[in-house]
């Protein structure tokens, strides 16, 4: 695996970082820190370099580095495109216009990467603990695939989870909400992609606990991260092109949004991506 990791110098970019090293151990993957001055009269990136390397050290790994001049935004969605496996970010940088806990800068860039990408925003020192969030889309497969190959790299304990509509009230007397022994009865999408994984999973050893989950997906999902103890959030960025705010999905952004758990955004290959410049120019 190749994992490139941006570096722009503040704490969260730091936690990033740290938390990138956890999965780059488990995968011996080859690391390359990049970042981009964008100011060439407040260039001070031998320190950033100098703290993300020490940072990485610590997991016996030994990153190259890059910088660029420009739009960081620009720059790290360029570099993205050279065979890159995984691209881990913090929730905002220097940068960014902080009015939502994903900063604009990491939005951007999740919007045109063609690889999966790892948000973090608070420093995290355990990598056990995953939760996988299941929809019912043809993309759901390839997020799945990619979770089980994180989750045997490091061994985890993993959790796969499917919110389901709320039941009106008025049907609630008749007993309707699933169990998850019954949901997975049913041949449905969604059954199907749970059972192939949890089969996959147990194929490689790793232990798996099926949830169901009723109500509003994003708020259900981060009830589930906080109330489980996880590590990991993983979740499809596939989503409704043609919306700015929802170009990401509309529960993947509400969920890395107000997420404090970090989160592991996977786009299906078959997708259409914005251009570089066309993410630039993406405002809320």
């Amino acid at each position: 695996m190749k994992i490139l990791m941006c570096a722009d110098g503040s704490k969260i970019s730091e936690n990033a970082i740290h938390f990138g090293g956890l999965l780059a151990k488990a995968f011996d993957a080859e690391v390359v820190v990049l970042h981009v001055i964008e100011n060439p009269k407040f260039d001070n990136s031998k320190e950033i370099l100098k703290n993300a390397l020490g940072i990485l050290e610590k997991f016996n790994i030994k990153p190259k580095t890059k910088t660029r001049r420009g739009q960081p935004e620009l720059k790290i969605i360029d570099e993205a495109k050279k065979n890159y496996d995984l691209i881990v970010l913090g929730s905002h940088g220097m940068s960014s216009i902080k009015r939502f806990l994903f900063g604009d800068v990491a939005y951007r860039i999740v919007q045109c990467v063609e690889i999966p990408a790892l948000i973090v925003r608070e420093r995290r020192n355990k990598l056990r603990k995953i939760l996988m969030c299941c929809g019912g889309s043809k993309y759901s497969r390839e997020v799945m695939n990619f979770g089980v190959k994180i989750a045997r790299a490091i061994n985890a304990e993993v959790t796969l989870l499917h919110v389901l509509p709320n039941v009106p009230e008025m049907f609630r007397s008749f007993g309707i909400d699933e169990t998850v022994e019954q949901f997975l009865k049913i041949d449905t999408p969604e059954s199907r992609i749970l059972k192939e994984t949890a089969k996959l999973l147990e194929k490689n050893s790793i232990g798996a606990n099926i949830e169901l989950r009723h109500g509003f997906p994003p708020e259900e999902i981060l009830k589930e991260a906080e109330g489980g103890d996880y590590d990991m959030i993983i979740i499809g960025s596939h989503g409704m092109f043609g919306v700015r705010r929802f170009l990401l999905g509309a529960v993947a952004y509400k969920v890395v949004q107000h997420s404090r758990i970090p989160c592991l955004l996977v786009k299906p290959k078959k997708f259409k991506f914005l251009s570089s410049l066309a993410a630039y120019k993406i405002r809320f």
